[in-house]
């Protein structure tokens, strides 16, 4: 029913089944995320680019992972993240201009108000959702 799914999720297992949801049904995610003083956002699923999957192929071991409830965050990182460089993004694609980080990760570092930008790499053959799934190779996301 949906083109775009816009993940607000704060835990891992949960990012792990949108992505996978996402895949299977050809949608793009738009993803940010925020700890501590520090924010994410990337695009997945998009045009051809990687899923979630691709980049993180096995979910770490729960006691390595910080959620937001245990680790803190700086209530505007997610704001700025969330309600602005998110939206912006579901926005760009919704209205057909292409998304600025379809390929890419935005690293905001709150403490230095720094943004960095790092080129992901490309869909992987050996990702298990694509790999289990053949149908979706035909499909191109947004």
């Amino acid at each position: 029913m949906y083109d775009i799914v816009a993940d607000c999720s704060d835990n891992v297992p949960t990012c792990y089944l949108i992505n996978d949801a996402c895949v299977l049904s050809g949608k793009c995610l738009v993803s940010a995320s925020a700890l501590r003083m520090e924010g994410q956002l990337t695009v997945y699923n998009y045009r051809g680019g990687p899923c979630y999957r691709c980049l993180y192929p096995k979910p770490p071991l729960p006691e390595k992972v910080t959620n937001c409830s245990d680790g803190g965050v700086l209530g505007v990182v997610p704001g700025i993240m969330g309600c602005c460089f998110k939206a912006l993004e579901v926005l760009k694609i919704a209205s057909g201009q292409d998304s600025s980080c379809g390929q890419q990760l935005l690293m905001f570092d709150a403490q230095d108000a720094k943004f960095r930008s790092i080129r992901l790499r490309t869909k992987q053959a050996s990702c298990a959702v694509w790999r289990e799934n053949p149908h979706c190779h035909t499909l191109s996301g947004l």
